[in-house]
């Protein structure tokens, strides 16, 4: 008896528009990977691709960028390829997390870091929740540790957004943030390599110390027992 609504649960995934949204995430990162197999092959720079995207997929759009304009890459290339690792990232964890959602509410079990980032868009929908699509962007494209292209788009879920239009504001945004975050590189780093060439080097290698470090600290704080 326990099979059928088990069979009926499934094909209700399947046929979600959450699992479009995954496999769409799923053919971009086979595209990402062949792009970089196709740069080996010619010979190209395809190590700055995966320096930029597992930086981006470890320490953020942010820190990723700062490395990428130190690596000397395009502009145009540098905002292509944040967008495009940042948009892989949400349209895989995206359905997962609304599946996750919608287990907490049946009162299944969530595991815990993903029940944080649930939690983490929750705290924000009393702010965001008369703005709906700008207020999304916004939180998107602000450029605090606590924000992000995955959280935004849960945080737009719980706002009663409908799929496809919130992966387009969180695409558009991450986008938009991505050009911000080059231009305001691409002039401190000027201004830095007219003072000593290997300063923006060493500025890009303090600013992964300090995030790595904050990073630790964080998950050290949040695993240490109450007093």
């Amino acid at each position: 008896m326990g099979t059928f609504p088990a069979r009926r649960w499934r094909q209700q995934i399947m046929l979600s528009e959450e699992s479009g949204v995954f496999a769409v995430g799923s053919l971009m990162l086979v595209a990402w990977l062949l792009a970089v197999a196709t740069l080996w092959r010619l010979g190209q720079p395809w190590e700055q691709w995966v320096i930029m995207g597992f930086t981006e997929l470890l320490l953020g759009r942010g820190v990723a960028i700062a490395k990428a304009v130190e690596m000397g890459m395009r502009p145009g290339l540098v905002v292509f390829l944040a967008t495009y690792v940042d948009a892989v990232t949400v349209f895989l964890l995206y359905p997962v997390l609304i599946l996750a959602a919608r287990n907490l509410v049946a009162g299944r079990p969530v595991g815990p870091r993903m029940k944080g980032l649930i939690e983490s868009a929750e705290k924000n929908v009393g702010r965001f929740a008369k703005y709906k699509i700008a207020g999304i962007f916004l939180f998107v494209w602000l450029p605090f540790l606590m924000t992000g292209v995955v959280v935004g788009a849960v945080l737009g879920y719980l706002l009663g957004l409908k799929t496809w239009p919130n992966m387009a504001t969180v695409v558009t945004a991450t986008a938009t943030a991505a050009a911000c975050w080059l231009y305001t590189y691409d002039y401190l780093y000027g201004r830095l390599a007219q003072i000593h060439s290997q300063i923006p080097a060493l500025f890009t290698a303090g600013l992964i110390a300090a995030l790595i470090a904050h990073r630790l600290w964080a998950e050290a704080r949040k695993n240490r027992p109450p007093a």
